[in-house]
């Protein structure tokens, strides 16, 4: 990123140089095209990570950023530059991996009795977080698995490293009302001190309603969470509700914050994502390409209401970014974009999933104001594991203003409620 603009502009007279026999040899143009290609990659990716390390770190990130453009243009010609962009970029992947990133819990700060339940954690994300809940922390972990056979293979390899705590399988198919009901009744013979939502998947175009007449991801990333949410709830009512969101749920802000009028309408989702049309109508549709956007804002939603109806629990919806996983093929490729630090593994990736889970109380409302309570709703943390208030960035504003948007958070509630209690 940080010579992207420099490599943008020089790059069509760095063709017309080479012809004309210029200083700038072959093969340092080559290396430039390279460079540059992989910087548009890098944003793309981590772009999750970037954008809070801006907000966060301003007077860093700009004054290095204007230091290495400054190198750049000074040492255009030759081999200095390409160099200079390449250690730009290895300081900009230790900067985003290590550095800025918030360090874990300490081991004996936290109390080993706790049981935390975490759906989809046969794999990726969900079987990273519990390898470390347990491996490192000592805590006992139920694993929700669609398929027992896997997840069995998953407890069985987290807890060959265990020595304290352990992991336990259980079936649990979130698109599935009875699966969810039969699961959370499982659960209330134990005290469950955490769970973390965070099964998802990138929902293919056009997937037919389900048995419930309804989006099937929608179903599955936000109804199925719900209803599982407020089953644990009935027994657990101090129960920490994490929510895996993505940083693609400003998607359903941004391009209505910047496009001009007469190109709003490529946008295939409304305004907000979740809005009024979308409960009264798109919930019960196919699943279009604003399908994953509706899902995580849904989740977003979901953990700011969440206090506002349950006064002693607690929630935070968490951006994790791009980690390398599985859940799409080309992550699984021998050279993959986490080898190629597009992507944090996911040891680093599930940090905030770890802090989110672990983190006190007062820790997790901490630098959101003196006078700032869980009453006034669920927080979101960001991909460096620092929380902050929901719909807070510049972009959501005027029609899609943070109160706007808790007002859609409560009619999601509402809606959900409704749906759940009619199928029940």
């Amino acid at each position: 990123m940080f010579s992207l603009l420099v490599d943008l502009i020089n790059a069509p007279r760095d063709a017309v140089n080479i012809d004309k026999g210029q200083k700038r040899s072959f093969s340092s143009s080559i290396i430039d095209a390279v460079l540059l290609v992989y910087t548009l990659a890098f944003w793309f990716f981590r772009v999750g990570e970037l954008v809070p390390m801006m907000n966060t770190y301003p007077l860093e990130f700009w004054t290095s950023l204007i230091g290495v453009l400054s190198l750049r243009l000074l040492f255009h010609n030759g081999m200095m530059g390409p160099l200079v962009h390449l250690a730009a970029l290895i300081a900009l992947v230790y900067a985003m991996d290590v550095y800025f990133v918030k360090p874990l819990p300490a081991v004996d700060e936290i109390n080993a009795t706790k049981t935390v339940f975490i759906t989809g954690a046969n794999s990726g994300v969900g079987f990273e977080t519990a390898r470390q809940l347990v491996v490192n922390y000592g805590l006992n972990v139920i694993l929700g698995c669609r398929s027992l056979s896997k997840c069995n293979a998953a407890a069985d390899a987290i807890n060959a490293n265990a020595k304290k705590g352990s992991a336990s399988p259980l079936l649990i198919d979130l698109s599935n009302f009875d699966s969810v009901k039969q699961a959370a009744a499982q659960l209330s013979e134990q005290k469950i001190d955490a769970l973390y939502n965070n099964a998802g998947y990138a929902p293919d175009l056009g997937i037919p309603v389900n048995e419930y007449m309804l989006d099937p991801s929608f179903t599955t990333m936000h109804l199925g969470p719900y209803l599982l949410t407020e089953l644990l709830l009935q027994t657990n009512p101090s129960l920490r509700v994490v929510n895996t969101s993505s940083g693609t749920h400003h998607l359903c802000a941004i391009p209505f914050a910047y496009l001009p009028e007469n190109l709003l309408h490529l946008i295939e989702w409304n305004p907000g994502c979740v809005d009024e049309q979308f409960l009264q109508f798109g919930i019960s549709t196919p699943t279009d390409s604003g399908a994953y956007f509706q899902a995580k804002i849904a989740n977003v939603m979901h953990a700011v209401s969440i206090p506002h109806n349950h006064p002693r629990a607690t929630s935070v919806a968490i951006d994790l970014g791009w980690v390398g996983t599985s859940i799409l093929p080309w992550m699984k490729m021998s050279i993959s974009s986490t080898s190629m630090k597009l992507m944090r593994n996911a040891q680093t990736g599930v940090s905030p999933a770890i802090h989110a889970i672990l983190s006190s109380d007062e820790e997790l409302l901490d630098g959101l104001g003196k006078n700032r309570i869980w009453n006034d709703g669920g927080v979101i943390m960001n991909t460096l594991g620092r929380t902050e208030e929901a719909y807070s960035l510049s972009f959501w504003t005027g029609k899609l203003s943070r109160d706007r948007m808790l007002e859609l958070g409560r009619k999601l509630w509402v809606t959900s409620e409704r749906i759940i209690s009619s199928i029940n």
